[in-house]
């Protein structure tokens, strides 16, 4: 079976809009609720990452300690050593739209 190397990700019901591509990393960019999102894999670990800031980029926001005064981070792990930059896009679409949910309802709070 061939790989898939881009795939658009849109869901109404989350506000979600965006694209994932690539393969070790696997990345995505788009928006969730009209904010800023940034999805990175690599190794063992993935990150989901959402900006309510003009002056912090989600990219950036992957990358903060504190990342929640800026906005919205959550992290995770695989099993294997490269498990995260190889998952397949299923999986990894699957993250993106669970971390949505999550950002959303923090946010109804």
């Amino acid at each position: 079976m061939e790989r898939e190397y881009r795939r658009i990700l849109t869901d109404e019901s989350i506000q979600l809009m965006g694209t994932l591509e690539g393969y070790c990393p696997i990345q995505a960019e788009g928006t969730v609720a009209s904010q800023p999102f940034y999805f990175h894999a690599r190794w063992h670990e993935w990150s989901f990452s959402v900006s309510e800031t003009t002056d912090v980029s989600a990219v950036d926001i992957s990358a903060m300690l504190q990342a929640d005064a800026f906005g919205f981070q959550v992290t995770g792990t695989t099993t294997g050593t490269y498990d995260a930059g190889w998952m397949e896009f299923d999986e990894a679409e699957r993250i993106i739209k669970q971390c949505s949910r999550q950002y959303l309802e923090l946010k109804s709070k």
